[in-house]
């Protein structure tokens, strides 16, 4: 019997994101993904499914330090729940909190 690889845990927390490409940057570093990592939701797609760490639980916490990003984080949560149900190598979690 093949040994399960271990799940890595990743929490995406935005609270303190100003701008957009302050939570590109936390997606970048939580994830550990390259330098070279673009902002923006065809990159995310590619990194969720063929760069980062399997299997991975992504804990995403729908914040922003300004409510005007929230549509920008709901995006970024699609692309993760589209990566899970499309290729199960992820699992993905989203606590609401309240907007700011």
């Amino acid at each position: 019997m093949a040994e399960q690889p271990d799940v890595k845990i990743r929490n995406l927390d935005f609270s303190e994101c100003r701008f957009l490409g302050e939570i590109y940057e936390v997606i970048k570093n939580e994830l550990e993904l390259p330098e070279w990592f673009g902002a923006n939701l065809d990159a995310l797609w590619d990194a969720v499914t063929g760069i980062m760490y399997t299997p991975a639980e992504i804990r995403i916490s729908r914040t922003a330090a300004r409510s005007e990003l929230l549509p920008d984080v709901d995006e970024i949560i699609a692309v993760f729940h589209e990566a899970e149900a499309k290729y199960h190598e992820i699992s993905v979690i989203v606590t609401f909190s309240e907007e700011k």
